[in-house]
């Protein structure tokens, strides 16, 4: 920090502020003037503000938050802290160099007591004060709302506390990252202790059966990963964490219902999450990231240590080792947590490194080189850049993968200490470790700014001046040029250190390109060989392939790309086309290639980028001959291409959360209905890619891609229905229940692979409309009753329900959002489009027909509310499984199976139809749901919505034979991945095709599949 200039007693001037680097001084004098007139006499005057001025970061900023704090603070407590020459440099470190933390200081003159007249910014708590703060907290507090303000509470004054020391560099960087480390570690001890108390009320006390029989209360463990797990969080770090829970054997007792420890662990998980990580009034107190859990965003919420240790062994791969390498048990039952890395020793320290271990942390390598190279054209990226934080961890990690199943003094979480470590086995030289070490806290300490000025998730280093300058004077630097160049000799050393690790050079050429591919990239090449070239590679149409082909060589028309462009399109062409000949269609490919080039014109960093990722390339045109699907989305929107490109910021899977924050987040900057509607669809449209992208790579298990697609129907759905309710609210006021007065209650029902999230690209989503009861709507309270105008609760909802699917139906310049079908409500097209519960009730119980029962199978709610929505699920139970099924139930459901074969599939030699076809998905589904029918009273386990896990369940619980489970497991995954293949390749909903669209092999397997899926449906219904 700039140190504090001594005092003086001359009145403040131009020159004089300018002296301090103020930029703005008319402004500042002014500010300044202001300021005096409002302090109290008493107060030590405007000298020394300067000279705490002077300290700042940012003079500027200084005097402007100043003059907020004097406007919400009280003046006799700012008059006490300025008189203390001792905090000077902590309040010019706060004021001068983040915008968000003395605006919260301001909101909260609590926090300023703490710091500035209670002495707290002069002094760490100690290691288990926080933790002790929390769980009192917990214990104090009554309700979940209370303990999220007070947690909140502690986040805010903690963070203000270690900025200011940080900021004013008093702090050394390993104390920064402990506090703010052992901040998140007692938030989420407190959410614990409240959590299970609250629990434990409602549930029941989980106890735990011991192998001797004993019973005792279950333990529980958060483990930290990452920078949390490593004591090495920054200001805008998410916590990545895993729940694990001793044993499955057991269950709650005390309580009206028991429930398994794994619900009981999982509810808590889920309470845990939303205590920390939910955004209130107060902000969050962490963002939270459970996807480093065992099987990722598919696995469960928690998992019992020996699940924990059978995936890891089992499944476990190498991402997933270095993962482990950070991880400390950061709140619950610590012991539990050592148990734990105890056991996963093993599967993370490996003492022979086999060939394919050392080939997957090379690729974890090329992943980060790809980050690097996407950042370096314009931004300044500390984390991901080249040199940057990102090459240091993964350096120390990937040696400890490598060394460390021989060199326990290796297994260290801090990547200081790794690096230090790893030099005095001499696997690293002094001067590397000094170099490295040197680097990483520089980076991390202009992180730590970057990051403290906005709260911003951001390592990206900012291009004003002001912001460098701001930057330059809070690492103690004389300007801009000194960073800059500070920090370019600090990549230089990183980088070229980590270039080392594995050998860091690509290939000049590309092996194996055959000389068709290399004779049409001869300069000079005569013209008339082309043709003849072209369609010894495959193409059809010569001409078009001859324009497309100029692109390819030479650059977009029109445009004069720079001499590198060109150096490294000389480079990439040949093997460009070399991929575009192998493709599917490689005349379509080549016309996408040729959109794409025109489309990134002159910007060197994508040709770079190419030249440098071969596997983009194989990648992108694999996505060009292909899917005319996701291909034509990403040429309409060129913009799109830094984020298919970038696939560090293109997640592999997003939860259900993530996905409803970025939707919110996208619709808030939304003025009007249309703009809703239009951002609806894009957000619909981008995550179908980013889909679809992983999807077309094998990267998502056929699951997966079922999950991500439900998952984000769902999202939709369910901010769809929120402004459905607001758009009628304002007209007709608020819905209520005759019976009680009180607000009326709707929901939306998920049928078919909506409700099982099975969903495919280009489904329709069927859906059911319920509300609770009947009544009539009431002026809003909180509207003027102007247009107000009375309904029934059953037209009410049925406005609702009208709006609800012209919102996602209506075609705007976006296109629509999905295709509903509501003709799986009570007595179909001929019933009302809403229903109330009582009436949806009636029908279940004495009008619905067999076909109606199966279909509830699939029930579930996905929009509306919450707890109106698991009551329908209750009662949709007891209608499936509450009577046994009628004596014939097998013939009806079969005679139902054949007239769809008949009359939807009609199957002949040119067309077949995998969905409702001989042998097709609909046997798998209808054979399982008829089981799940049959016995899903008596084994719960089997009424699982999905076809495959249903499927396993019915195997676990003999129902199915093993070799019937694995016919059916295997043809439906076969027909669903298929159904996915033709669905992007074509643009459409494509149940029915041509048998020569298949090759000879995928087409005799079909039939394969489909004769045995037909046999074992046959024999599970019991029919000949």
């Amino acid at each position: 920090m700039n140190p504090i200039p001594p005092a003086g007693r001359s009145r403040p001037t131009v020159d004089r502020l300018r002296e301090i680097g103020v930029r703005d001084t008319p402004r500042a004098l002014s500010l300044l003037s202001d300021l005096l007139r409002r302090l109290p006499g008493e107060h030590a005057g405007w000298d020394r503000i300067c000279r705490a001025a002077a300290a700042a970061p940012d003079p500027d900023l200084f005097f402007l938050n100043l003059s907020r704090w004097v406007d919400s603070l009280p003046a006799a407590i700012l008059t006490r802290a300025f008189a203390r020459e001792d905090l000077l440099p902590f309040i010019g470190a706060l004021l001068g160099g983040s915008e968000f933390i003395p605006e919260q200081i301001a909101r909260r003159p609590e926090i300023f007591e703490f710091l500035f007249l209670e002495d707290g910014v002069l002094r760490r708590p100690g290691p288990e004060a926080l933790g002790r703060e929390a769980l009192e907290a917990a214990e104090r507090c009554a309700t979940e709302e209370e303990l999220k303000r007070d947690l909140r509470r502690m986040k805010h004054r903690e963070v203000a506390r270690i900025a200011a020391r940080d900021l004013s560099g008093v702090a050394p960087l390993p104390e920064v990252t402990e506090d703010l480390s052992r901040l998140a570690s007692a938030a989420l001890e407190g959410a614990v202790r409240f959590s299970r108390r609250v629990l434990d009320a409602r549930l029941g006390a989980p106890l735990a059966i011991l192998p001797d029989g004993t019973r005792r209360s279950a333990r529980f463990v958060v483990m930290g990963m990452g920078k949390l797990g490593a004591l090495e969080l920054n200001f805008s770090s998410d916590i990545d964490i895993v729940y694990l829970y001793e044993t499955d054997k057991g269950g709650t007792e005390g309580a009206a219902r028991s429930v398994s420890l794994h619900e009981y662990f999982v509810r808590l998980g889920e309470a845990v999450t939303r205590i920390v990580s939910e955004a209130t009034e107060d902000g969050f107190v962490f963002r939270v990231d459970l996807r480093l859990r065992p099987e990722g965003t598919r696995g469960e919420l928690a998992n019992s240590l020996r699940s924990a240790e059978i995936y890891y062994e089992s499944w476990g791969q190498t991402w997933e080792r270095a993962a482990l390498i950070k991880a400390c048990p950061a709140a619950g039952d610590l012991s539990l947590g050592e148990e734990f890395l105890r056991s996963v020793v093993p599967f993370v320290y490996r003492k022979y490194l086999d060939f394919t271990a050392i080939e997957e942390i090379k690729g974890m390598k090329d992943r980060i080189n790809l980050a690097a190279a996407r950042s370096r054209r314009d931004d300044r990226d500390v984390k991901l850049g080249l040199g940057g934080i990102r090459e240091i961890e993964f350096f120390a990690q990937a040696h400890q993968l490598i060394y460390g199943g021989k060199e326990p003094k290796l297994r260290s979480r801090g990547t200081v200490e790794t690096i230090s470590a790893l030099s005095r086995l001499g696997i690293v030289t002094e001067e590397e470790r000094d170099g490295l070490a040197a680097a990483y806290d520089f980076l991390r300490r202009l992180e730590h700014r970057i990051q403290a000025h906005r709260e911003r998730q951001t390592h990206v280093l900012p291009q004003r001046e002001e912001d460098l300058s701001r930057l330059a004077r809070a690492m103690g630097l004389a300007g801009p040029p000194a960073l800059l160049s500070a920090l370019d000799g600090h990549a230089a050393t990183v980088h070229g250190i980590y270039a080392r690790l594995f050998g860091g050079a690509r290939r000049e050429e590309s092996p194996g390109i055959p000389g068709e591919v290399q004779e049409l990239f001869l300069h000079g090449r005569a013209a008339e060989d082309a043709p003849s070239l072209l369609a010894r590679l495959g193409f059809r149409d010569i001409e078009a392939a001859r324009r497309n082909l100029e692109v390819l060589r030479y650059g977009p028309p029109h445009v004069r790309i720079p001499q590198r462009a060109r150096h490294y399109l000389d480079k990439i062409g040949p093997e460009i086309l070399h991929r575009v000949a192998e493709s599917p269609d490689p005349d379509l490919a080549l016309a996408h290639v040729e959109r794409f080039l025109s489309a990134i014109g002159a910007r060197t960093m994508f040709f770079a980028l190419l030249y440098e990722k071969p596997k983009v390339i194989e990648a992108l045109v694999r996505l060009f001959g292909s899917s005319r699907f996701l291909s034509g989305f990403l040429l309409r929107h060129p913009e799109l291409l830094d984020t298919f490109l970038r696939t560090d910021l293109s997640a592999l899977v997003k939860s259900k959360s993530d996905l409803r924050t970025g939707l919110a987040e996208a619709l808030t900057g939304c003025d009007d209905f249309e703009q809703e509607l239009d951002e609806l669809r894009r957000f619909k449209n981008l995550e179908t890619l980013r889909i679809g992208i992983h999807d077309m790579a094998g990267s998502l298990s056929l699951e997966e891609g079922m999950f991500q697609l439900s998952a984000l129907a769902e999202v939709l759905l369910s901010h769809a229905a929120s402004i459905a309710i607001r758009e009628v609210r304002r007209r007709f006021g608020v819905a209520t229940e005759a019976a009680t007065g009180a607000e009326a209650y709707f929901c939306v029902l998920g049928m078919g692979k909506l409700g099982s999230e099975e969903l495919s690209y280009h489904s329709d989503l069927d859906i059911i409309f319920l509300y609770s009861g009947p009544g009539e709507s009431a002026p809003d309270p909180g509207r003027s009753g102007g247009d107000f105008r009375k309904l029934s609760n059953h037209e009410y909802f049925a406005k609702v329900a009208q709006r609800l699917i012209s919102i996602l139906t209506t075609s705007t310049r976006e296109g629509h959002v999905y295709r509903l079908d509501t003709r799986l409500r009570p007595s179909g097209n001929a019933g009302p489009l809403v229903s109330s519960l009582e009436a949806f009730e009636r029908y279940h119980q004495e009008s619905a027909r067999l076909w109606e029962r199966q279909a509830l199978l699939k029930c579930r709610f996905v929009a509306g509310n919450r707890d109106f929505g698991r009551r329908v699920e209750e009662k949709i139970r007891g209608f499936i499984y509450g009577h046994p099924l009628p004596p014939n139930a097998a013939g009806e459901i079969h005679r139902l199976r054949m007239r769809m074969e008949q009359e939807l599939g009609r199957e002949r030699e040119d067309r077949l139809n995998l969905k409702v076809g001989r042998g097709g998905v609909v046997d798998v589904e209808f054979a399982v749901q008829y089981l799940q029918l049959l016995h899903g009273g008596s084994h719960p386990a089997v009424r699982a919505r999905g076809t495959l896990k249903t499927l396993y369940e019915l195997q676990r619980a003999g129902i199915v034979t093993l070799e019937q489970y694995k016919v059916l497991d295997e043809g439906y995954r076969f027909l669903r991945s298929l159904d996915v293949r033709l669905r992007l390749a074509h643009d459409a909903s494509i149940d029915s095709f041509d048998p020569q669209w298949l090759e000879p092999e995928r087409l005799e397997r079909y039939r394969k599949e489909t004769d045995r899926i037909r046999k074992v449906y046959l024999e599970l219904l019991g029919l000949p």
